[in-house]
């Protein structure tokens, strides 16, 4: 099944905000990190709902394009806390010592001290439902890279698009390392799973820009990806 991705992610390079769309990705740092904005357009310039997904440092690019378009960043959504995914936290919490921060309860510990006291820091529950404005996200529990990593799904809006971002858990036809101290080839195979039972038109909006492209799709992932044709948990532990 093709599935056309939207033209902003569609090519070979993160492209940054682009007006109307609900998911803005830009590139940043040595590990080719992919961060997100999760974008609520609904409300005039200056009443615009923003949060952040797995925010690297260098960020005044980002923060610019959300002033010039009219967004407050609310909330800072943490798919897992390996130092390449939280790096901007810090920084971005002396700007604004009220934001919310989303994280999974597994992965508390490799939070800074500072960032573990934030008033605004809640840990999150399988399932759970979260807002942007008025976009829904719902949070999964998707270990397997690290044991608190979360997958965060935007249900079709007024894009009708469905989005899953899945940090190190999937990648472009690959998933992300085992061999970290809370990393496992089981739960990694059981979080694949799970993650095959969306739409196959869900956007899988990852990581980290280890392949070609920038953005795919459930569809293309299962007829193509090695992990997501993997049947058993062995033939994971092989590749």
């Amino acid at each position: 099944m093709l599935i056309d991705l939207p033209a902003h992610l569609s090519g070979d390079e993160a492209v940054g905000l682009v007006v109307g769309e609900e998911i803005a990705q830009y590139e940043l740092g040595g590990g080719r990190n992919f961060i997100y904005l999760i974008l609520d357009w609904s409300k005039p310039a200056g009443l615009r709902s923003a949060a952040i997904v797995d925010p690297q440092s260098d960020l005044e690019g980002v923060l610019n394009d959300l002033a010039q378009h009219g967004f407050k960043l609310e909330t800072i959504l943490l798919t897992h806390t390996h130092y390449d995914h939280v790096a901007g936290v810090g920084p971005l919490l002396k700007r604004d010592p009220a934001l919310t921060i989303r994280v999974g309860a597994d992965d508390l510990h490799r939070l800074p001290e500072g960032i573990q006291k934030a008033s605004g820091l809640k840990t999150l529950k399988n399932g759970e439902q979260l807002r942007v404005g008025s976009i829904d996200v719902t949070a999964h529990h998707t270990p397997g890279h690290s044991a608190g990593e979360f997958c965060f799904f935007l249900a079709p809006s007024f894009s009708s698009r469905a989005y899953l971002l899945t940090g190190d858990l999937i990648f472009i036809r690959d998933c992300g390392r085992t061999d970290f101290p809370d990393g496992s080839d089981a739960q990694m195979f059981d979080s694949i799973q799970r993650v095959k039972q969306f739409s196959p038109e869900t956007i899988l909006l990852v990581g980290h820009h280890y392949a070609k492209e920038c953005a795919t799709t459930l569809a293309r992932e299962l007829v193509s990806s090695p992990p997501f044709l993997c049947d058993t948990i062995e033939e994971l532990e092989k590749l």
